[in-house]
């Protein structure tokens, strides 16, 4: 499958190891790319279980994966509204390690290390050139013509 794939400027905290510097692209990215999909699974660590508390208001299911927490979450308005508005960590980067968006059954997006990658599937080379204007100018793109899974 055609993707897009952005790596941005990293930095660390004292709980993460990498952050994107800047996250100016997070609302712009949940109103133009999240409207069409179904569900987003969010994993976080275990022991982050202040972020596991909040999402479990919202959660359809959690799976433990070991060191992993699995949340499921259907992107209704509400909740589509409550995740575009309180996913930025004070502390620097997306709260969550990493979402994965789903049309019906296809993962659509990815976003990774705490919002420091982010991945489009299905996208053409305009397409993706367009995608990447969401972030800053020093944010590296590569586009994938094909995509083994």
């Amino acid at each position: 499958m055609k993707h897009v794939r952005i790596h941005l400027e990293t930095t660390h905290t004292e709980k993460k190891s990498s952050v994107p510097v800047d996250t100016s692209y997070w609302e712009t990215l949940w109103d133009t790319y999240t409207s069409d999909f179904a569900s987003v699974e969010i994993h976080c660590w275990q022991e982050e279980t202040e972020l596991l508390e909040e999402l479990a208001k919202i959660s359809a299911n959690s799976i433990d994966q070991g060191l992993v927490k699995s949340v499921t979450i259907t992107l209704n308005e509400d909740n589509c509204n409550y995740l575009r508005n309180h996913s930025i960590d004070s502390n620097g980067g997306i709260k969550w390690f990493t979402l994965f968006f789903y049309k019906e059954d296809i993962q659509m997006m990815e976003i990774a290390q705490y919002g420091s990658e982010i991945v489009l599937y299905g996208v053409d080379k305009n397409e993706a050139a367009e995608f990447q204007k969401l972030f800053p100018e020093n944010a590296d793109a590569e586009y994938f013509k094909e995509h083994l899974m």
